[in-house]
C-alpha cells in the first residue's frame, strides 16, 4: 500500500512503535492511520498469537475485553455535555 507518507515519517513511526512494545512487553498490535476519511498507513507489529507465532496484520481482530466500558462512559458523558442526556 503506497500511504503517500514520506519515507523518513514512516521509518521513525514504526521505530517509535517497535521501541514501545520493547518497553511496555507488548507482544503485537495493529496500526491504521486515516487522513481525510481515507487509510494512508495500516500494518501489523509483532505477533497476534506467541505459541503459535502467527504475525500481528493490519487485519488481525483484538479482544479488548472491558474496555468498552469507558468508552460508552466517554460517550455517554459526551451526551451529557452537548445536552441530549440527562444523568
Amino acid at each position: 500500500m503506497s500511504s503517500g507518507l514520506p519515507e523518513s515519517f514512516i521509518e521513525k513511526f514504526e521505530n517509535m512503535i517497535t521501541e514501545a512494545m520493547t518497553g511496555m512487553h507488548i507482544p503485537g498490535l495493529s496500526v491504521a492511520m486515516v487522513k481525510d476519511g481515507s487509510v494512508v498507513y495500516r500494518r501489523g507489529f509483532g505477533a497476534r498469537k506467541l505459541k503459535d507465532n502467527l504475525p500481528a496484520t493490519p487485519d488481525t481482530l483484538y479482544g479488548i475485553g472491558s474496555c468498552t466500558k469507558s468508552f460508552t462512559a466517554l460517550t455517554v458523558m459526551q451526551l451529557v455535555e452537548q445536552g441530549k442526556l440527562d444523568v
